[in-house]
């Protein structure tokens, strides 16, 4: 047989057989998959860091001219991933209730929140806790199970509310997120996508951050099972930021590098295995995404938490407590500063009280209060204390050059002596001391001053003598002496 009839026979039958084997043998790996495996994720623009999955996100197009990287995500992240793992939180929307017809005005949210903490560690952060989403505003982040919310514009909307760890990312377990329609004026079910069909949901990032890496995830509430079977995938999602696009097929976050200073683009597109739009216009959002140094860096960015941190961000410690900003007391009045230094400036009213103690009056026969002591002008002579207001005698008032008067006896009482009159009070300025009482005149108290000496009271024959009695006259007849 010649030679190129069996060449030929023998091509025949290797590509029968080869064609035989391709159609009873399972698909080998994806060229991409190869890539992959390989390690050349650079070339086919794929990211370098493969993700908590093991698994690189697959990306077709060329490869990013952006800096863009995956990263792993930061240490206190990794510390309160770990402590929340075992927690498997349930969300269920309270009031109002789903495919509710509201009026106008402000409207209260209540939820239900089981197996989840919910934590405000006050300068630290949020810790674990709840995200409101109304359509495509702007999220509220709150820990707390009522809200007031504002007024609905006319029509239809979409809330979706789920639980969050406490760098925002959304957890993705099943019942960890509720989602209702409420309507306001009137129904729109054209304003709203198609029950049961996929929906996509941004989580982050938005608005400020202060540092990379940055977190990109996403909630895809209704969306079909993925994988099923080997390299099979029911949606994909698109990732355009700064105009570098690549594909993810997996609902893990994504912590970035290599975003710029300043504003950043980021759009996200759901499509379908095919690579169309799926259920658009809902399902493509744009956002933009500041990178300011300026802004406040969170907790969890600063580096690995303390034990203390770590307590506070997980509801297991109570934040200390803000400190207590002192009340604004109200200036007292300045005094007027007189123009002439020579002229002093009033005393404090305390002062002049302390300065002017006034002696209270003493009734006649009873001793005098005591009081405190005080203070004499330096020049003034103190004077004995006695047990009685004495009255001045004629003895004590005479010069001391003239000899000592004969002591005169003692008055005779009368039958019956007037009644004690009690004096008026004495009013006293505040710096004048009150006069002390004068003595009645018509008594006359006996004291020791107008007995005289002890010689003088003895006869010449060694008897006492004895006190002549004054009559009635006596004080008329003396004042006719003088």
């Amino acid at each position: 047989m010649p030679l190129q009839p069996r060449l030929g026979a023998a091509l025949g039958h290797g590509l029968a057989l080869l064609l035989v084997l391709n159609l009873f043998l399972p698909a080998g790996p994806s060229a991409a998959a190869q890539a992959s495996a390989l390690g050349a994720p650079a070339a086919l623009g794929l990211l370098p860091w493969q993700g908590p999955t093991g698994k690189a996100p697959i990306a077709t197009g060329p490869a990013p001219a952006s800096r863009l990287q995956e990263v792993a995500p930061p240490l206190a992240v990794q510390q309160l991933q770990e402590a929340l793992a075992e927690r498997q939180p349930m969300v269920e929307i309270l009031a109002p209730a789903d495919d509710s017809l509201l009026g106008a005005g402000e409207w209260n949210l209540r939820l239900r929140v089981r197996d989840w903490p919910l934590v405000d560690a006050g300068a630290l952060g949020l810790g674990p806790h709840l995200v409101v989403q109304l359509d495509q505003e702007e999220p509220r982040r709150i820990t707390g199970t009522e809200i007031t919310m504002p007024p609905l514009r006319p029509g239809s909307h979409r809330l979706t509310v789920y639980a969050a760890r406490p760098w925002g990312e959304a957890v993705k377990s099943p019942g960890a997120w509720a989602q209702i329609q409420l309507h306001r004026t009137a129904r729109n079910p054209l304003a709203l996508p198609a029950a049961g069909t996929a929906q996509l949901i941004p989580v982050g990032p938005s608005g400020s951050v202060a540092a990379e890496p940055v977190l990109l995830d996403w909630l895809l509430p209704d969306a079909p099972l993925q994988h099923l079977r080997s390299a099979e995938a029911s949606w994909r999602l698109r990732i355009t930021i700064n105009g570098d696009s690549f594909l993810v097929d997996r609902q893990t976050p994504l912590w970035l590098r290599g975003l710029r200073s300043g504003a950043n683009a980021v759009q996200l597109e759901l499509l379908d295995s095919r690579g169309e739009p799926l259920a658009p216009p809902f399902n493509s959002l744009v956002s933009e995404v500041e990178l300011d140094a300026a802004a406040p860096r969170p907790a969890w960015l600063a580096g690995r938490l303390d034990a203390t941190s770590l307590a506070q961000l997980l509801g297991e410690t109570p934040p200390p407590a803000p400190p207590v900003a002192p009340e604004a007391s109200t200036p007292l009045p300045a005094l007027p500063v007189p123009a002439d230094p020579a002229v002093a400036l009033p005393a404090e009213p305390e002062a002049a009280v302390a300065e002017a103690a006034v002696e209270p009056p003493t009734l006649a026969g009873e001793a005098p209060a005591a009081s405190q002591p005080q203070a004499e002008p330096e020049q003034a002579e103190p004077e004995p204390l006695e047990p009685e207001q004495a009255v001045p005698s004629e003895a004590a008032t005479a010069p001391q050059n003239s000899p000592a008067a004969a002591p005169e006896a003692a008055p005779e009482p009368d039958p019956e002596p007037p009644p004690a009159s009690i004096p008026p009070p004495l009013t006293a300025s505040p710096l004048q001391v009150a006069p002390k009482p004068l003595p009645s005149p018509g008594r006359h108290t006996p004291t020791t001053a107008n007995l005289g000496s002890a010689r003088d009271q003895v006869n010449d024959n060694g008897t006492l003598r004895r006190p002549e009695r004054r009559g009635p006259l006596a004080g008329l007849r003396e004042k006719l002496k003088e």
